[in-house]
């Protein structure tokens, strides 16, 4: 029994480790094939939004900024290994939806074409970036 409370750090750690892969390689890994970003983005800043990509939700913990080139994602620093920063032209959003669930208004982006990753966001968020999307 003493030797759990050694383990079980190293267990916990490892846990973590083994779900942000998992949820990278369901939600991210798509578009981190087509829309990687290296370097330092230069844009405006929404802050730190919530969103599901793919079916993934990340509650709190995305950054988002955009320029006229795209719209900037990144994971904050607790949730960012397996999550390289993407930047998404706005070209490549193909589609806009309106969706609701519950009682909360959300914008799903449709990513591609063939359709790469859906994008749920709440439509106040959604709103602060609105004006440069091409299909509005």
């Amino acid at each position: 029994m003493k030797d759990f409370i050694y383990l079980f750090p190293i267990f916990f750690i490892g846990m973590f480790v083994f779900v942000i892969f998992f949820l990278s390689k369901k939600g991210w890994s798509d578009l981190v094939s087509q829309y990687q970003f290296e370097g330092n983005f230069e844009g405006d800043r929404v802050g730190i939004i919530s969103a599901a990509i793919n079916g993934v939700n990340y509650n709190n913990c995305l950054l988002l900024k955009y320029n006229h080139e795209g719209f900037y994602l990144r994971p904050v620093f607790m949730f960012r290994l397996f999550h390289k920063p993407i930047l998404i032209p706005w070209k490549a959003i193909k589609d806009i939806r309106d969706k609701k669930l519950l009682f909360t208004q959300l914008k799903e982006l449709v990513i591609g074409q063939p359709t790469v990753a859906i994008i749920q966001m709440r439509k106040a968020t959604f709103s602060k970036i609105e004006h440069m999307t091409v299909l509005s």
